[in-house]
């Protein structure tokens, strides 16, 4: 997912570029490195999971959309649970990547605290946006049924802390180009961050939700003033 001629991009126009690309795929989820047979009933699955619970989608259903043959499908899965468990971590993979990718941009090229802060704002208004509530609900049910399923929970640990570990060195190498304060500890920021892209989902259940712009305003001023160097 990679950004056009990134070197002339400014930390604004990144973050837009990715985002962009990001909800332009939204119906092709898979890997391009995955198989194409495979890649075909992943991207069906997603596509299915728009309009249904979990509960309700069946092998029939994913086979006639998909026009693909049972024997493919559990030639590539072990069961219907693995098929759609693949296609929510291959969303829920393609978010942390874009989250990666963007960081990894505004914290590489910047050239000043400014340009981190400016890149930061942009991802603050991308992620606390209203309309995108329905893609932090959806998150919040990955996390919810990897309570309940072991082998679901396990790969998404590793794409969660895949997720931890980039922010983790992006923020350490902030801080050591003196733009990220020192004295507090690069994860914890890292699980900051995750953490306020998606909480503004309490918030998605009010009937008077707090204006967007004063919550993205907030996460602005903590950045800002407890985060980076002054």
């Amino acid at each position: 997912m990679a950004v056009q001629n990134p070197a002339t991009l400014s930390p604004v126009e990144v973050v837009n570029s990715l985002f962009e690309a990001q909800f332009d795929l939204d119906s092709d989820v898979a890997r391009s490195t995955v198989h194409p047979t495979k890649s075909k009933l992943i991207d069906t699955t997603a596509v299915l999971l728009k309009t249904h619970k979990t509960g309700e989608i069946t092998v029939d259903m994913v086979l006639a959309a998909a026009g693909i043959s049972k024997g493919s499908l559990y030639h590539h899965f072990e069961d219907l649970d693995e098929l759609i468990e693949t296609a929510m971590l291959e969303r829920y993979a393609r978010w942390v990547d874009v989250s990666v990718e963007a960081m990894t941009h505004i914290l590489t090229t910047a050239k000043a605290p400014k340009d981190i802060y400016l890149g930061l704002v942009e991802i603050t208004k991308r992620t606390q946006d209203p309309k995108l509530s329905g893609e932090r609900f959806y998150r919040a049910e990955v996390l919810a049924m990897a309570s309940s399923r072991p082998r679901f929970a396990k790969q998404l640990a590793e794409i969660q802390q895949h997720l931890t570990d980039a922010l983790t060195d992006l923020i350490r190498d902030a801080q050591d180009q003196d733009y990220y304060r020192k004295d507090i500890d690069p994860k914890a920021i890292a699980v900051f961050i995750q953490a306020y892209t998606m909480g503004k989902i309490i918030d998605d259940f009010s009937p008077s939700p707090v204006d967007p712009e004063n919550y993205a305003n907030l996460i602005n001023t903590i950045i800002k003033e407890i985060f980076m160097t002054k």
